[in-house]
């Protein structure tokens, strides 16, 4: 274990895991190819993204991904991981032969997690609610279609593993694609790049540890049968990285 006051060996060896770790995480994705495409509007099982935007829906969606890209970067919470989270809860509405609201699930998607990062964040109050007290004014200025706000907003609110799922469609779907992505390679890659950001992983060792209790415990959250499937995926994938990395760290000794 790297000492506390050596933190450029610290800054190196996670650097090393999560180029290890986004490695792997890309490969997967690309094995799926199109496997998460979808359409706008109310999104039927098995729809595809072959059919056109309007104007309007087109302009909204390109300011909500600004306004993602300006304001709201993060390697663990920002516009990657919610597009990730959009994409894959249309896979398991497919799966699951659900009908979903694609509108309120892309705004959803880039925004569900402003609630937690600044100048959003109120301390003491959870993200997921903070997130849906400010997110109209944004959903406004970007011309999104406002008789679909108060689902996008149950999205965000219902969208936190630790806090019991909505009763929409989108809002179950949704959460359990956020638990997905705190599993597989992905959950590494951004475990691993909070290292010495976070209070809870002050180094890798501690960051590791989250990893492991992710791998324990979230499959155990989720609500659909697609998704508990692609959990199983995503937790040997988790594995054989924790045991690559004991492996070549005398059982993460010396990590």
């Amino acid at each position: 274990m790297p000492a506390p006051s050596s933190p450029r060996r610290g800054r190196r060896a996670a650097v090393l895991l999560l180029t290890f770790a986004m490695t792997l995480s890309a490969s997967t994705f690309a094995r799926r190819g199109d496997a998460n495409a979808a359409v706008p509007g109310r999104t039927e099982p098995g729809a595809s993204r072959v059919a056109g935007h309007t104007a309007s829906d087109t302009l909204w969606r390109a300011n909500v991904r600004a306004f993602a890209d300006a304001h709201l970067q993060h390697t663990a919470w920002g516009p990657a991981h919610g597009r990730r989270d959009y994409e894959v809860t249309l896979a398991l509405a497919r799966a699951e032969g659900i009908a979903v609201d694609d509108d309120a699930l892309y705004a959803a998607g880039y925004l569900h997690d402003m609630g937690g990062l600044p100048p959003y964040a109120q301390p003491g109050v959870d993200h997921g609610e903070r997130g849906a007290q400010v997110v109209d004014s944004v959903l406004r200025a970007i011309g999104f279609p406002m008789e679909k706000a108060a689902l996008a907003k149950d999205i965000i609110v219902h969208h936190v593993y630790y806090r019991p799922p909505g009763t929409s469609p989108e809002a179950i779907l949704f959460r359990d694609a956020d638990i997905l992505d705190f599993l597989g390679a992905i959950d590494v890659a951004r475990i691993v790049s909070l290292t010495m950001r976070e209070s809870w992983a002050p180094d890798l060792p501690h960051a590791i540890a989250v990893v492991e209790r992710n791998m324990r415990e979230m499959p155990g959250r989720l609500q659909t049968a697609a998704a508990k499937r692609e959990a199983e995926r995503r937790v040997r994938e988790m594995q054989a990285f924790l045991d690559a990395l004991c492996a070549e760290t005398d059982s993460l000794r010396s990590l």
